[in-house]
Order: C-alpha cells, then sequence, then structure tokens
C-alpha cells in the first residue's frame, strides 16, 4: 500500500526532475531509463498510472484509483531484471503505445473509445510480466512447465496475460466496469498480448 501511494503522489504531483520527463510523453524523445532513475525505479507504475490519470480515463470508467495504483506495483515487482523483457522496457512500450494513439495514425477522426485505449495501455503494461528472459522456442524445446500447461503455443505470451490478470482477484480496479464492457475489455487485451508473440507476426493478413 505505501508503494501505491507513493506512485499515486509521484504521478500527480512530480518533482521538477520527474515533471521535465514526463512532460515529453508525447515526443518520440523520451528516456525511459531516466525516468526509472527519477522514480526510484518505479518507471512503468509511475507511468501507467500516469497516462490513465492523464487521459481521464480513471474518471470516466471509474477505475478504483488505490487498486489501479497496487496492481501496476504488483506488476512492475513481476518484471525479472532480465536484460531486455524488463520494467524499464514494459515503459518504454507503454510510452510507444501512447504515442502512436495520440500522434500517430490512430489519432484524429480514428481514434480509440475510451475502453480501447485502456486496453492498449493495459496490454503494453502487461505484456512482459514475469517474463523469463528466454524464447518460447527455448521453452518448448526444454519440455518447460509453461510450454506444457499451454501446449507449446506462446507459452510467455498466455502466462502474461493469465498471471496478470488472476492479480485482479486482489486488485480488482475494474469492478466499477459494466459486465459487457469487463468483457470486452479482457478480449482486447488478450488479442493485443498474444499478438506480441513473434510467431505470430507472419500470420497478420
Amino acid at each position: 500500500a505505501a508503494a501505491a501511494r507513493e506512485i499515486i503522489s509521484l504521478a500527480s504531483t512530480p518533482a521538477t526532475e520527474l515533471d521535465s520527463i514526463l512532460a515529453k510523453v508525447n515526443s518520440w524523445q523520451f528516456d525511459s531509463f531516466a525516468l526509472s532513475t527519477a522514480t526510484a525505479g518505479r518507471p512503468l507504475s509511475t507511468l501507467g498510472f500516469f497516462l490513465l490519470q492523464r487521459s481521464n480515463l480513471v474518471k470516466k470508467l471509474s477505475l478504483d484509483e488505490m487498486r489501479l495504483a497496487r496492481w501496476l506495483v504488483r506488476v512492475e515487482d513481476g518484471y525479472k531484471a532480465n536484460p531486455y523483457h524488463n520494467k524499464v522496457h514494459a515503459a518504454d512500450v507503454l510510452r510507444s503505445a501512447h504515442v502512436l494513439l495520440t500522434r500517430g495514425g490512430c489519432a484524429g477522426a480514428q481514434a480509440p473509445d475510451d475502453l480501447t485505449q485502456l486496453a492498449v495501455y493495459l496490454a503494453a503494461i502487461v505484456h512482459d510480466y514475469e517474463h523469463r528472459g528466454v524464447t518460447n522456442d527455448f521453452l518448448v524445446r526444454t519440455g518447460d512447465a509453461l510450454a506444457l500447461l499451454y501446449n507449446d503455443r506462446s507459452p510467455h505470451e498466455n502466462h502474461h496475460l493469465a498471471a496478470s490478470w488472476g492479480l485482479l482477484v486482489e486488485y480488482n480496479f475494474l469492478r466499477g466496469l459494466p459486465v459487457a464492457s469487463k468483457e470486452q475489455l479482457r478480449r482486447m487485451v488478450i488479442e493485443m498480448v498474444l499478438a506480441t508473440d513473434m510467431k505470430q507476426h507472419f500470420s497478420v493478413h
């Protein structure tokens, strides 16, 4: 709870250094490593909370602020300190997704609705949750438990989704959403995260 209150404070009233970093969130020139330093190792949870507040999605979709902050901290804690699939990388992917939504081809007349925007943010946040730093092929070839659990089909991506969504049992910040909206949100997040499996890139038409 203390960590959750801290990121709410950081994202809501950022200090001068952090404020100057977050001011560039709409730019391609963004330093996720500087964000990590300025937030004492909390780049993903701080940026996630900041964007969800800044976009007014917390208010418009009746998200539970404290549960959201606690969920973000738990997800961030699940990112392992491996060379690539870590919390700084996840924060950078989140920021890139945000820029695509606000400045790329998704902006203007094609701007997504609130639920889709939330789905994009959540998918970016969880897309490498508890990644082990090895490939799916490695998991399959070594008969890893994850590969067996998911029948050799995108074991990492399926785990990112199932494990991060499972945290909602304790931190259900979506409880204010109508059931139909929650189901639609879950479908979108699943589709987006599964699409991050490189093998799926060749099947996109």
